[in-house]
């Protein structure tokens, strides 16, 4: 096992696996959205997804084995601004080189999408160390929005982080990683 990472288009073939993950609790309670458990609904979901140009995703493979979902949105256009999403379904997702995976999604954004900045939004009840991680990638922490979100009841904070392009060429050196989720180097 070599720890490879390689990302591939998600296919109607896939929905079963991506509902799975997306359903499992301890990932849907990180979620933002909720997700039903609707195969159908999910091959839907897939078929929408491919014709959107405002949305790109990827299944994160770790020795080429499905590990994990990974999404980028354009949330402005006209701004040249995305959210990216990461889910990992397994544990060889949150193991060896698969948490590197935000250094291939900041080049896709930055580079094959040309975009200037993403903005992402994160519970609060997700890991301290994901949290705590984010400056050391690149991202400049916004602010909390106290008890902004509220799941099942429980008020949770929104963890607010921001990275422009500049941002992430002043560090990406460090992470050695110049490839986009489809194989492009960009140096």
């Amino acid at each position: 096992m070599s720890g490879a990472l390689t990302f591939i288009e998600p296919t109607e073939e896939h929905a079963r696996l991506l509902l799975d993950w997306r359903t499992r609790p301890d990932i849907a309670g990180q979620m933002l959205s909720v997700v039903a458990y609707d195969v159908e609904r999910q091959k839907a979901w897939l078929r929408r997804s491919k014709e959107r140009d405002d949305y790109v995703h990827r299944i994160l493979c770790v020795d080429g084995e499905p590990a994990g979902h990974v999404s980028i949105t354009v949330t402005e256009p006209e701004w040249r601004i995305a959210t990216i999403g990461v889910l990992m379904g397994e544990r060889a997702g949150r193991m060896g080189a698969a948490p590197l995976n935000f250094a291939y999604m900041l080049n896709h954004v930055f580079f094959t999408l040309g975009l200037r900045k993403v903005v992402n939004h994160i519970l609060g009840t997700n890991s301290p160390r994901l949290l705590k991680g984010q400056p050391m990638i690149g991202y400049r922490p916004v602010g909390v929005l106290k008890r902004q979100v509220v799941k099942d009841g429980q008020e949770i904070d929104l963890h607010i982080f921001e990275m422009l392009a500049e941002d992430w060429l002043a560090v990406r050196d460090r992470f050695r990683i110049y490839q986009d989720m489809d194989g492009r180097e960009w140096r």
